[in-house]
Parts: C-alpha cells; sequence; structure tokens
C-alpha cells in the first residue's frame, strides 16, 4: 500500500494558495463522542506518567479542497486535538463505516528545507512528540487556531511560525517558499499541505539555528543530507509517511519545473 495519497498536487506561491474559513459539516454520534472521551483520559494519564505535554488546543480540520486554474483552494473548519487523537489517530476505522469526513482531520504543514550549500534538513521525532517517535520527519506543525480570528494566519503565516519555533528560522533567512500540494497520510486518513522552504544560511548554521529552538525537544537528532544522497537515505532509513509523501511532491513537482 502506498504510504500517502495525493490530493491536490502542484506549485503554489503565496497567491495561489487560498485557505477559506468555513462552517464545520462535522457532528459525531454518542458512540463516537464516548470514543473520543475515552481515548482522551487514557492520553491524558499516559502524558503524566511519562512527563509529556499535552493539551486540547483548536486546530483546523479539512472539510474540502479544489483546485481552480492556477489556485489551490482549501476549504477548513474548527476541531481540536482531542477530536483528532480520538479519531484519526485511535480509531481511523471509523472511516471505513462513515467515510474519512467523519474524522477529525486536522490538518497540518510541513516542509522540505532545503540550505544555501545545497543541502536538505531532516529530524528524528522524539519521544516527547504524540506519533511518529523515532521516525525522520521535517518541520512541522498543527495548522493551529490563533487567538486573533479577526485576522487569521496563512498557511504561509503558520509554516514560518513552525520554522521560528522549530528552527529558530525567521522570515528574513527564507528565501523561496512554495507549496506544493495537498496530501493524506494512508493509514491515519490526516491531511497535510507539503512545501519546499530554501533559507539563505548554510547548512552548519541552520543545525546550530534547531539546535536553540524553542521546540527542539521534538527532535533527537539532525540529520543533513546532499541532494545527489537523497534516494539512498530515504531508502534506508525510516520516515514518516508525510515525510516520504513531501519527497514525492518535492521530486514529481519541484524539480520537473526547475
Amino acid at each position: 500500500m502506498n504510504p500517502f495519497e495525493v490530493l491536490s498536487s502542484g506549485i503554489f506561491s503565496r497567491d495561489d494558495l487560498k485557505i477559506v474559513r468555513t462552517t464545520c459539516t462535522l457532528s459525531y454520534d454518542d458512540k463516537t463522542l464516548g470514543l473520543i472521551e475515552s481515548n482522551w483520559d487514557k492520553e491524558l494519564q499516559c502524558a503524566h506518567e511519562n512527563n509529556k505535554l499535552l493539551f486540547n488546543g483548536p486546530i483546523y480540520r479539512l472539510e474540502n479542497y479544489e483546485k481552480r486554474g492556477p489556485l489551490l483552494i482549501v476549504y477548513v473548519s474548527h476541531t481540536n486535538f482531542k477530536e483528532l487523537m480520538g479519531t484519526n489517530f485511535a480509531h481511523p476505522e471509523l472511516a471505513e463505516v462513515y467515510g474519512t469526513s467523519y474524522l477529525s482531520n486536522a490538518i497540518a504543514l510541513c516542509t522540505f528545507l532545503e540550505t544555501s550549500d545545497g543541502k536538505f534538513i531532516f529530524v528524528k521525532r522524539s519521544h516527547n512528540v504524540y506519533m511518529g517517535e523515532g521516525l525522520w520527519h521535517l518541520i512541522a506543525g498543527q495548522f493551529s487556531i490563533e487567538n486573533d480570528e479577526a485576522h487569521p494566519l496563512t498557511a504561509f503565516e503558520i509554516l514560518f511560525k513552525e520554522l521560528f519555533e522549530e528552527g529558530s528560522l525567521a522570515e528574513s533567512d527564507i528565501e523561496q517558499c512554495l507549496c506544493l500540494g495537498l496530501i493524506r497520510d494512508a493509514v491515519y486518513f490526516k491531511p497535510e499541505l507539503v512545501f519546499y522552504t530554501k533559507t539563505f544560511l548554510n547548512s552548519t548554521e541552520v543545525v546550530k539555528k534547531i539546535e536553540s529552538a524553542h521546540d527542539g525537544f521534538e527532535h533527537d537528532e539532525i540529520k543533513v543530507i546532499p541532494e545527489n544522497e537523497l534516494d539512498s537515505f530515504f531508502s534506508k532509513e525510516k520516515f514518516t509517511r508525510i515525510a516520504q509523501g513531501n519527497y514525492h511532491q518535492y521530486k514529481t513537482e519541484f524539480l520537473s519545473h526547475e
């Protein structure tokens, strides 16, 4: 089975990726609500026992998407981390009965990160995270809902926020950033906007910044891989399904248009 599904593919600049906030169409029955609550109680207990941080923050869910000419339009509504963990992560089999739209489907973002000296940065997820522990991944994060809903952040602004929190990279450090499409994990059905980002900084500078980052606890290890070694790295190491999908989009979309 392919580890990911490509929902929409292309190269989308800031002006080409439109996030439209809409009304949530999701309503759980009592049985599902019980599953979500019992799973959350279990996860809270596990977090307490393992000194992990866990809170039920508001995040956006994928409602729908469409490609209209050069535009990728992504429709989002509200969900939260408790619903995400109780459906997509703990009970993805609900999709077999009700369809994938019945899951929380919280949307996230991640990026392939290239340095000025032509190398790519990967991070190994630590035991502090809730999914993908010990797997190689990318700078990534949930499409979180900020406090100021009157001026909601764009997908690119959320990505830059993650690059700063996980990598200490400021927006002024970024030379280029493009969205490469929308994909979905084939096991948990969780959607993700995937990106390509190039920084003005070299690999040594980027590694130092990641090591000093505020959210650096999410990573146990950092790898710097030259472009000509990417295929070998992906074939030998264990990656999240989303990282595999982002690499696929980098090769099929970005490299094919260079």
